[in-house]
């Protein structure tokens, strides 16, 4: 077993997606007042600017590894990342939007609920494509 690129990707994803579901059970409601009233405040923060910038240098380089090692179904985790930017472009194209979208669910406690789960099982499935990239 060979820890590669893509596994790394993999398991930093999914460790992200796992211990940010655990802060969010563990907060609460102060999770959600944090994400809407602090996180995304009315001005777009400035913390969203180099996020975008890191993901599309995070994708790029993705897809640069996908080409240029030999690592089988690396197209897969790169075209997920690559999904990533239609939220950062969201963000930052139309960030009034986003921030409504962003209290609709803070605010409807089955959909936040519904996310969280969904994030939780993606979280599992880059975990089995991880460990996938390592055989």
């Amino acid at each position: 077993m060979e820890l590669n690129y893509f596994a790394v990707i993999c398991f930093a994803w999914a460790v992200i997606g796992i211990i940010t579901r655990i802060i969010i059970a563990y907060l609460g409601r102060r999770w959600n007042e944090w994400e809407e009233h602090e996180a995304y405040t009315q001005k777009k923060p400035a913390w969203l600017y180099f996020v975008a910038f890191a993901a599309v240098i995070l994708v790029g380089y993705t897809w640069y590894m996908v080409f240029v090692s030999d690592v089988r179904a690396s197209w897969l985790i790169a075209l997920l990342l690559t999904l990533i930017l239609i939220k950062v472009s969201a963000q930052m194209l139309n960030y009034q939007k986003f921030r409504a979208y962003v209290a609709r669910v803070m605010n409807d406690p089955k959909l936040f609920q519904r996310i969280n789960i969904g994030v939780a099982i993606y979280s599992l499935v880059l975990v089995a494509l991880g460990i996938m990239y390592m055989l």
